[in-house]
């Protein structure tokens, strides 16, 4: 054999024993994670949400993070991607997915049950849910709700999806008008920052529709006269009951 091949023959094998012995490259991969806010549950503005994909295996230590990413949120629910390593990943093992909120650096949201990812059967795409920690503290300049025509999206935790849907509207002394489904009603809400109080009884025609949008209409009636609070953030106003279930929630309306 010349020195030549020799030569050659060298460079190969150790050529094929750095490829044998190199590492595979860890593939990186997205986890699609939807979130939602707990009833009566309140985002506060210009939020910033931390979800975090933890390895929670072991009983008797803490979890450990394998990914975590913060993102900006102007209102829930949502889905978000969390990039990870899939070589991060054992399929033997048990992960799950944690977020938080903070305001002025307090947590005032964060999930507070596991919500498992990736293996043992977990959801493709977990879905996680935000419960109320703490309380978000009223700004002096909280946006208003006056002067904004607000359409119904959802009653009574129930998604709306009508033509003609219900409508709301406030001027700067508490007067609204309402929309309810079939009938147009008036009357004078007591709103003061973050609360408000309908009256009983409010005056309005006397229509008569199909009997869906009866119900639909009678179903608006009742969940604005058990609304106590009120919370905006940005083009989107929730009422809430007494106990800070949200009843109705509305979407600014586009001229």
């Amino acid at each position: 054999m010349s020195p030549t091949q020799t030569l050659r023959r060298g460079l190969a094998a150790t050529f094929i024993a750095a490829c044998v012995a190199a590492p595979a490259l860890a593939e990186p991969a997205d986890l699609n994670v939807v979130v939602r806010l707990a009833d009566g549950a309140t985002l506060p503005p210009e939020a910033m949400m931390q979800v975090e994909l933890l390895d929670v295996s072991r009983a008797d230590a803490a979890s450990t993070t394998l990914a975590a990413r913060s993102y900006r949120i102007d209102s829930l629910p949502a889905e978000i991607r969390l990039p990870y390593e899939t070589d991060d990943v054992d399929a033997r093992m048990s992960y799950a997915v944690a977020a938080t909120v903070a305001k002025d650096g307090t947590t005032v949201l964060r999930t507070t049950t596991s919500f498992p990812a990736l293996t043992r059967n977990a959801p493709e795409r977990p879905e996680i849910v935000l419960e109320q920690i703490a309380p978000i503290a009223m700004e002096a300049d909280m946006p208003g709700i006056a002067g904004i025509p607000w359409q119904v999206s959802e009653i009574g935790g129930r998604l709306l999806v009508v033509e003609d849907a219900p409508t709301l509207a406030f001027d700067a002394e508490g007067n609204f008008a309402m929309y309810g489904g079939c009938n147009r009603f008036t009357g004078t809400a007591e709103i003061v920052a973050g609360t408000i109080s309908f009256p009983e009884a409010f005056a309005g025609t006397r229509r008569m529709c199909p009997e869906p949008r009866m119900k639909l209409e009678q179903d608006m009636v009742d969940a604005v006269g058990a609304a106590t609070g009120y919370v905006r953030n940005g083009s989107l106003l929730s009422l809430t009951n007494e106990a800070g279930v949200t009843v109705l929630r509305l979407n600014e309306r586009p001229e």
